[in-house]
Parts: C-alpha cells; structure tokens; sequence
C-alpha cells in the first residue's frame, strides 16, 4: 500500500477560457481579477482571487444570462 497515494479524487476540471469580448484584467493594487460583464440591466462587475476562479463565475454568468 502506498499511502500517499490517492484514487477517489476527482479529476480536476479547468473552466473554459474568458471569451475575447468580455473585458477582464488583474488588478495590481487590489490583487483581484476582474471582468466586466453585459446584462439585461446593464453591465455588472465581478470579483474573483484567481484567473481561473474569474472565468468559471464568467463562465456560469454567461450560462444564466443565455437562458
């Protein structure tokens, strides 16, 4: 047996990358990422602490807005 080993983990899923037209950057002061989303009711800002955190909530955001 080898005990670091580990087989019930799930493999890891990357988001799809944040498409072009959604303007997004990281911030230097505040160490965030950004984007700025389109809306029914106007654009809407998002927060995120990774890149890849950023583009799975742009991700689901686009996913919510197309329904």
């Amino acid at each position: 047996m080898i005990a670091d080993t580990r087989v019930d983990v799930p493999p890891v899923i990357l988001p799809p990358p944040i498409p072009e037209h959604i303007v997004h950057w990281h911030g230097r002061v505040t160490g965030s990422w950004w984007a700025v989303l389109p809306g029914r009711q106007g654009p809407s800002l998002i927060e995120a602490v990774s890149e890849e955190q950023l583009a799975a909530m742009v991700d689901w955001h686009l996913r919510v807005a197309s329904q």
